[in-house]
């Protein structure tokens, strides 16, 4: 009887032992592999293969541990396939929680596109994330007809211009396999939400389009930084249009040539082309780029002001204004220009 009780509490300590191990491992222990893997859970796998892989690939020190964390959860048949980001970082109980809730590694890929950039830049990015890029960019330039139909925005376009201006800049979500199609109407979609009718119809309050309203907005948009200053500006632009005064910007120069400058040469200011605010009086054909929604505003509501010139400080960015040419040329002088 004495050796049965002692056998007995031999195995109850030992079971205990083992219970405490096993638990503590799968909290605090650690995998060799210290650098995030992909690591793929296959479909109809069970969770006693699924641990020795998990060994093999230094993601768990102790497969053991593991299984015992998916069976005291009553997990293991609850494994669920997919890609997973992995490491020795995370503990047998973090990768239990992750490969039974389905936390895998997004197949979307995420594209930012700044406020300002045109469809050219926006279409080089998607190439460069293996994203139909040339097919985005062709179908931009030549907008499919329904959806002029389906976006009221797009009625005013002018035949033959692109959706330049339309596709709102911002950090999207697409998944790999996306169509071309597919990723411009997701830019209008945004662009009707976030450019919403309340605000085209203020553009036809002032006795302008609203795509007349864009394409001031395109071009504010990268001609000065700060709010303050691109209300001020479209003002300023506003009254040059009404006096026929060329616009003189050089946002519309560097859209032409694709070249990012200061200030622009002479030379440059002279090439021909519909777009070139230095040689055409009024507005350009069309967005020289796809403003944000703060430039849009600014086109809509400009801030009334004197101002007839104006310059960026090279070393700051700061807006320069000025009433007179005359002025203008002391501002230039004075500023490197």
């Amino acid at each position: 009887m004495r050796v049965f009780l002692i056998i007995a509490l031999v195995l109850s300590l030992l079971t205990s032992g083992i219970f405490l191990y096993l638990s503590s491992s799968a909290e605090y222990s650690r995998g060799r592999a210290l650098e995030e893997q992909r690591f793929e859970v296959k479909q109809g796998e069970n969770f006693f293969e699924l641990s020795l892989r998990l060994k093999t690939a230094g993601i768990v020190s102790s497969r053991f541990a593991f299984v015992w964390q998916l069976v005291r959860e009553g997990k293991t048949k609850k494994l669920v396939a997919g890609t997973y980001a992995l490491s020795g970082r995370l503990s047998p109980r973090e990768i239990a929680m992750m490969v039974t809730e389905g936390i895998v590694i997004s197949r979307d890929i995420k594209i930012t596109f700044p406020e300002g950039w045109d469809i050219r830049q926006m279409a080089a990015r998607l190439t460069a994330n293996n994203l139909p890029g040339a097919e985005f960019l062709a179908l931009t330039e030549k907008p499919k007809p329904e959806w002029k139909e389906r976006f009221a925005f797009l009625r005013d376009i002018p035949q033959g211009v692109p959706l330049e201006g339309f596709l709102f800049p911002d950090t999207y979500f697409f998944d790999r396999e996306t169509s071309a199609e597919s990723i411009i109407e997701k830019m209008l979609v945004n662009f009707d939400m976030k450019v919403d009718a309340t605000l085209r119809a203020r553009a036809k309050d002032r006795h302008q389009s609203f795509f007349a309203a864009l394409t001031l907005a395109s071009i504010v948009e990268n001609e000065v930084r700060s709010e303050a200053d691109r209300r001020m500006v479209s003002d300023l632009f506003l009254r040059r249009l009404a006096i026929g005064q060329a616009l003189e910007s050089d946002a519309t120069v560097k859209y032409i040539l694709g070249i990012d400058k200061i200030q622009h040469t002479f030379e440059e200011t002279r090439v021909v082309s519909p777009y070139n605010t230095y040689v055409n009086t009024g507005l350009p054909p069309g967005p020289i780029g796809n403003p944000g929604l703060v430039s849009i505003r600014a086109a809509i509501l400009p801030q009334s002001n004197p101002y007839f010139y104006f310059l960026s400080d090279p070393e700051t960015g700061e807006t320069v204004f000025a009433t007179t040419y005359e002025e203008h040329l002391t501002n230039k002088r004075s500023h490197g220009l």
